[in-house]
């Protein structure tokens, strides 16, 4: 499979910020948001054979494994490596687009951050619909959020679609501050989370 890093870090957003994890990149993706912010991702990387990956993801002395891109469900091996990890007792945080189907990994142990494009980021509509139904109430939907036109146009998206998942709002790094967010946050939708990237704040990868 084509990896473009492998660290030990925490999770640095969303629900479960803060914890260790070891933390898998794939490259390639299938969209090209503006603000991006890891665009080596989209080409770069290396060949690790599927063995290899498994059994480093089951070794690695964390108990969670973070699985980003790029987009990783564009992989067609990925559902057997997350099904890999999740025997050897291995939670996987597995982040998405939503642009492909989220069912293939949905296995116990995995949680699903699925990011819902808004207008900044150019890519916007490119979800798939049926992936809302299924998300659950351990996976959270995402949202992130470079001005006040990303977030009422979120902040209608969320009021017309109901879903299980916890929901998150997130500021673009360097271009919305977490502080503003949280004021229109809890002045206008008060069932949204804000989330703020850890890893950055305290300099991780």
């Amino acid at each position: 499979m084509r990896v473009v890093q492998i660290v030990s870090t925490i999770i640095g957003e969303g629900l479960y910020a803060g914890m260790p994890c070891f933390l898998v990149r794939l490259g390639g993706c299938n969209l090209h948001c503006n603000w991006c912010d890891t665009p080596a991702a989209r080409h770069g990387g290396k060949e690790i054979p599927f063995a290899s990956l498994v059994d480093r993801g089951i070794d690695a002395k964390q108990k969670w494994i973070l699985l980003t891109g790029g987009e990783p469900l564009i992989h067609r091996s990925v559902p057997k490596l997350v099904k890999r990890w999740s025997n050897g007792k291995k939670f996987i945080l597995i982040e998405t687009n939503g642009t492909q189907n989220i069912e293939k990994v949905q296995f116990d142990g995995t949680f699903i951050v699925m990011d819902i494009k808004t207008p900044s980021s150019g890519e916007t509509g490119k979800h798939l619909i049926s992936n809302l139904k299924k998300l659950r109430a351990i996976d959270s939907m995402k949202f992130v959020i470079a001005d006040r036109k990303d977030f009422d146009w979120a902040k209608k998206f969320v009021m017309r679609n109901s879903v299980k998942s916890s929901i998150l709002f997130q500021p673009v790094w360097g271009r919305l501050s977490p502080k503003r967010l949280a004021q229109w946050i809890y002045e206008e939708v008060p069932t949204v989370r804000l989330s703020v990237q850890l890893h950055k704040i305290i300099k991780l990868p």
